[in-house]
């Protein structure tokens, strides 16, 4: 198995242990790389201490920014970033989201792009190890996503970027 990802925030006893054995695993041959899932920075670092995290997977998109302290600590540690949901989530209307942001759809019609476009090319600007993995209905939708790579968002466009609305973790909502 090349990774395997730990999900969830765990009490530092457990996460010691789920950890511990994922890293006996990895000593093993029988995975490669292991990678946490859903967790808050405090839990990062505390893994962090354990063993060598490959990748954080988290929420996290122009419309929720919850988790940019994690993304900041990813950074500095040098550590994959998968934000899921990139496009925001269906719990809060994903693409059709971002079409109704004014700020969003501002830089997609100056560009000519979509806004989904500009969405995963915000993220890809963000972190030279940001993996960006979104969902796909059809090969044109595939297509359309492939070009984001392609799209240069200048420092105006960014700057632009930071007041997109805010919907939050839509995780988070769910389990309060």
């Amino acid at each position: 198995m090349n990774l395997r990802l730990m999900g969830h925030e765990s009490s530092s006893d457990l996460l010691a242990d789920q950890l511990g054995t994922l890293e006996d695993l990895r000593r093993e041959g029988k995975l490669d790389l292991v990678g946490i899932s859903e967790a808050g920075a405090d839990t990062v670092r505390r893994a962090c201490e354990l063993v060598d995290i490959a990748e954080v997977q988290n929420s996290y998109s122009v419309v929720n920014r919850s988790g940019e302290d994690v993304l900041e600590l990813c950074m500095g540690r040098e550590i994959a970033f998968v934000p899921y949901f990139p496009l925001g989530s269906a719990f809060s209307g994903g693409p059709r989201q971002l079409a109704q942001d004014p700020v969003i759809a501002g830089v997609a019609e100056r560009h000519g792009i979509t806004v989904t476009q500009v969405a995963l090319a915000w993220l890809l600007s963000r972190y030279e190890r940001m993996l960006v993995i979104p969902g796909t209905s059809s090969v044109a939708h595939l297509e359309e996503n492939l070009a984001a790579v392609d799209v240069e968002l200048d420092e105006s466009d960014t700057a632009e970027l930071e007041n997109a609305t805010q919907l939050g973790d839509p995780l988070a909502a769910a389990h309060t």
